[in-house]
């Protein structure tokens, strides 16, 4: 059986597997991973980290899977998720189709008990519905996630009312401008201090679509590249930078651990538990000479006199 086996690298040992299955264009199930080093993290000051290595190993004489499509390479709209990589794209809603669009969103918040109006936007550039009203959080979820499913259930059933498959895009109190707009600079930003500093930055967790907007946003950066990396709902984008002796993403700090309840812990070795702390209180025996009053002060038993 003619195998073949390669080499990863990350700050973990799952971020080195999620890397070299990316490269390889393989599931896990089609490899054997044998983990070579576990690596370690840096300490404070970022001196010290190790990076974790992975071989990953694979019968070639298999058909090879399908490759691993990223953000980076396939445009991705906002209701994408959940979908195949690299399926293919609904095609914009014409005004009349958005208009059916705005029907289908006003039966669902109705259904749904939630007051607030529809209103169409055919800017050009950001055709849409919007969707405005008080106390609409719900709608936006936890990220977007509601936000995401509505959009998806919107488009779903204008679809099937007009007879072909159209892309509806729905806003909430403009979120959704917002956080793209959060997003892209952001990204500018970070790409900005990874150029400077040679050391790679991973971002929070995003949504995909999130992910394709920080993608786009960085890709005609010069000395820039993205990749995403992770398992969903954590994938991550890491940004770094293609210049010569660039570094990866700094491990993150130890977690912050406050001390146990109880006050003073002594150390190792010293009082048994239950003690206390500082030990008994000890007394001292009296000065030699005895008693000696303050200048001025009464005489007392033990004074000398002349």
């Amino acid at each position: 059986m003619p195998l073949r086996g390669e080499e990863f690298t990350g700050r973990t040992v799952e971020e080195a597997i999620e890397r070299g299955l990316h490269q390889l264009g393989r599931r896990r199930a089609d490899v054997d991973i044998e983990i070579l080093e576990r690596g370690k993290p840096a300490n404070m000051l970022g001196l010290g980290g190790e990076d974790a290595r992975v071989m990953l190993s694979f019968d070639e004489a298999v058909r090879e899977a399908e490759p691993v499509v990223d953000e980076a390479e396939v445009p991705r709209r906002p209701d994408a998720r959940g979908r195949a990589e690299g399926a293919d794209e609904e095609a914009p809603a014409y005004a009349e189709e958005l208009a059916v669009g705005v029907t289908v969103l006003s039966e669902l918040l109705e259904k749904m008990g939630v007051q607030a109006d529809v209103e169409l936007s055919e800017e050009k550039g950001s055709e849409g519905l919007d969707v405005l009203g008080p106390d609409l959080g719900a709608l936006i979820g936890r990220g977007g996630e509601n936000l995401v499913a509505l959009q998806q259930i919107v488009s779903a059933i204008t679809s099937r009312k007009v007879g072909r498959t159209v892309h509806i895009p729905v806003d909430v109190e403009g979120y959704r401008r917002r956080r793209e707009d959060q997003l892209r600079e952001v990204a500018l930003r970070v790409a900005s201090r990874v150029r400077a500093s040679g050391q790679a930055v991973t971002l929070e967790p995003m949504l995909a679509y999130e992910r394709r907007i920080v993608h786009l946003a960085v890709q005609e950066q010069q000395g820039i590249r993205t990749e995403s990396v992770g398992i969903e709902p954590n994938r991550r984008v890491v940004v770094s930078s293609t210049a010569p002796g660039a570094r990866g993403p700094a491990p993150a700090p130890p977690p912050f651990r406050p001390p146990a309840p109880g006050g003073f812990r002594p150390r190792p070795g010293g009082a048994p538990a239950g003690a206390a702390p500082y030990g008994p209180r000890r007394s001292f025996g009296p000065r030699p000479g005895g008693f000696r009053p303050r200048p001025g002060g009464p005489a007392g038993p033990g004074d000398r006199t002349s």
